[in-house]
């Protein structure tokens, strides 16, 4: 006899963000080998760990023994582990608004890529951060990440010679860190009716995952003009290399935790 369920209960669900990678830039239209890039996608380090574990039954007979086993026995536990290399930074942008000058500019193209504007050169030797993204050791409301004195401008009428992306310029790595552990209780004989229990965590280790830097214009100037947390002036709110802290953009995606309940009914019925 095939048997019919019905669920009752809802299951809370999270938001799920959504990875815009960067486009891709046009440099010069008619210098294929000059437009090569990497993907904004690029992530060439990646590792997924996942787990799965179930409690065991307790072994022993007497009472106390059974009550402690049906206590912790059954219970699912699960980890979602995913560590990975940053998203590619955009190289700088150059000011001498020469594809506007070539009617090459983001104005006189609709299509949906990623220009409007040829590249800044570097300049040998110079590193290209002023901060580590990945040491957890700055203040993005003091201190801007990105170093101006890496990047050179090119002249009048000239295209960069820069490719779009780098691949040592990257952001730090937001890993993905989930758990969950739930359990079945079966209410009725013959698993005819089961109370589903399941609570998530999301960001389990709560790391504090920051916004991209402001990376388009080295000559940027540096203004103070947000508000510390105590909600006293003068935090960094623009520059080359700013990190928005404001309004959502520090301390992006903080732990949370979902927990649901449902209730299965399965009934049998008889096929004629």
């Amino acid at each position: 006899m095939p048997s019919r369920g019905r669920r009752i209960g809802q299951w809370r669900e999270l938001d799920t963000s959504y990875l815009t990678p960067n486009p891709p830039r046009i440099n010069d239209v008619y210098n294929y080998a000059q437009n090569k890039q990497i993907s904004g996608f690029s992530r060439p380090l990646v590792s997924l760990i996942s787990i799965n574990y179930r409690t065991p039954r307790m072994p022993g007979d007497n009472k106390g023994m059974k009550a402690a086993s049906w206590v912790t026995k059954d219970w699912t536990l699960g980890v979602f582990l995913r560590y990975q290399s940053g998203a590619v930074i955009p190289t700088a942008s150059s000011n001498n608004n020469f594809l506007n000058q070539m009617q090459r500019g983001a104005a006189n193209n609709p299509a949906l890529w990623g220009g409007g504007t040829t590249f800044q050169n570097l300049v040998p030797g110079q590193p290209l951060f002023l901060q580590d993204p990945n040491c957890h050791c700055f203040d993005p409301t003091k201190q801007l990440v990105l170093n101006p004195a890496a990047w050179t401008d090119v002249g009048t009428g000239q295209y960069g010679a820069t490719a779009p992306y780098l691949n040592n310029y990257r952001w730090q790595r937001q890993p993905a860190e989930s758990m969950s552990i739930g359990r079945v209780f079966p209410l009725a004989k013959e698993g005819k009716v089961n109370l589903n229990v399941r609570i998530e965590f999301q960001n389990v280790f709560n790391r504090t995952f920051l916004a991209a830097p402001s990376a388009a214009n080295p000559t940027a100037t540096v203004l103070n003009t947000n508000q510390f947390a105590n909600g006293q002036p003068g935090a960094l709110s623009s520059g080359f290399g700013f990190v928005n802290s404001v309004n959502g953009g520090f301390g992006v995606q903080p732990r949370e935790w979902a927990d649901g309940r449902q209730v299965d009914l399965l009934r049998s019925s008889k096929v004629s």
